[in-house]
């Protein structure tokens, strides 16, 4: 065999390890939810070796230089809730507004950049990072808030390749649910 039909084939198969290492490792990196999920028995969804595997073949090729594509811009890694007091000035128990509270989200993603959304107000507000499925997606956060006769639900999800962040009210008078979308990444 003549050396230029050597290095070809040295090249292709350089070329075939390479992506079928990046494929496997972008597959993991991206496919992988490393948070135990609650709802579910086990509770993960990769096993740490595996894990660890795919972050490492995903990084040493390339990792978010990533010669195929880049996902890590826009894939949501966290949540955190930020419940404060709405207007610290209102010191007197008996007025409604003392007990409302500030709700905003901080979202970091994969590439490391964090940004903070305000999500409105709302009473009665506790906070939560804990993962689930539910409806064929997986909710990582969520803010709970009761008061009196009515309900406000805060809920960060993962569905297919997007995020968002809906608010969920349920009136005091019948029951019914207002769905409205506040954050979609």
């Amino acid at each position: 065999m003549n050396q230029t039909l050597k290095t070809i084939i040295f090249v292709v198969i350089a070329l075939g390890l390479f992506a079928g290492v990046r494929f496997i490792g972008s597959t993991i990196h991206y496919g992988c939810h490393r948070e135990p999920i609650v709802n579910v028995e086990g509770g993960d969804d990769c096993a740490p070796p595996i894990w660890l595997v795919g972050q490492l073949g995903f990084y040493i090729t390339g990792g978010s230089l990533n010669p195929f594509r880049n996902y890590d811009a826009t894939t949501v890694r966290k949540v955190s809730w930020s419940i404060e007091k709405a207007d610290p000035t209102i010191t007197n128990p008996d007025d409604f507004l003392f007990y409302e509270q500030k709700i905003a989200a901080d979202i970091t993603t994969y590439d490391g950049k964090s940004k903070r959304y305000d999500l409105g107000v709302a009473m009665g507000c506790t906070g939560t990072t804990t993962s689930e499925l539910q409806n064929e997606g997986i909710v990582i956060g969520r803010v709970q808030c009761s008061f009196v006769e009515s309900g406000t639900i805060f809920s960060a999800f993962k569905r297919g390749h997007g995020f968002s962040i809906e608010r969920y009210d349920e009136s005091a008078e019948d029951g019914s649910i207002k769905t409205t979308e506040l954050v979609q990444i």
